[in-house]
């Protein structure tokens, strides 16, 4: 956002210079606010949205929200018990295809109760979710069975769309 800005070379003309400068720098800081705030706001509304229609076997208990870090950081968090197995999925039957689940250290089949490396899936009582299976006879009856959940990439996918974002949020607001 270049401003070219013409100087007087008199006390009245760099004093002109002085404010005109001051308003351009409240004008461009103002500008700056509005778009981390347009562009978290649009991270938690993409976020949101990827997590709720999440493949999930189970009570998918996510709830995404905007965290102020500091003035010019606003981050998007999700939380809940069910994050990690959404985000990158569990269960060896599906592809591990969450392209920063190695760099992050998850192993799929490790994490959770390490019941994801059962190639037969496992069972679990609640809700059956996506595709989980619910057994009614026998003594495993009432519980559900799992193969486990894709990795979704909910956060992965919303950072994507962000990008994809990013030029067109800066132009509407430093039109």
């Amino acid at each position: 956002m270049a401003k070219t800005i013409r100087i007087g070379l008199s006390a009245a003309g760099i004093s002109s210079t002085i404010r005109e400068y001051d308003r351009w720098r409240t004008d461009f800081e103002s500008k700056v606010n509005a778009f981390l705030k347009a562009l978290a706001d649009e991270g938690l509304e993409v976020a949101s949205v990827n997590f709720q229609s999440a493949v999930y076997d189970g009570t998918n208990d996510v709830t995404v929200r905007l965290e102020e870090k500091s003035d010019t950081c606003i981050a998007v968090v999700a939380t809940g018990e069910t994050v990690l197995f959404i985000e990158f999925g569990s269960g060896i039957r599906y592809p591990d295809n969450h392209p920063e689940a190695a760099d992050l250290g998850m192993v799929r089949g490790e994490y959770g109760y390490g019941q994801g490396g059962n190639l037969w899936g496992w069972t679990y009582r609640g809700d059956p979710g996506s595709n989980g299976m619910m057994i009614y006879q026998g003594w495993q009856g009432g519980k559900v069975h799992t193969f486990g959940n894709p990795a979704n990439m909910a956060m992965y996918k919303s950072k994507e769309e962000l990008e994809n974002r990013f030029a067109d949020i800066a132009r509407r607001i430093f039109k």
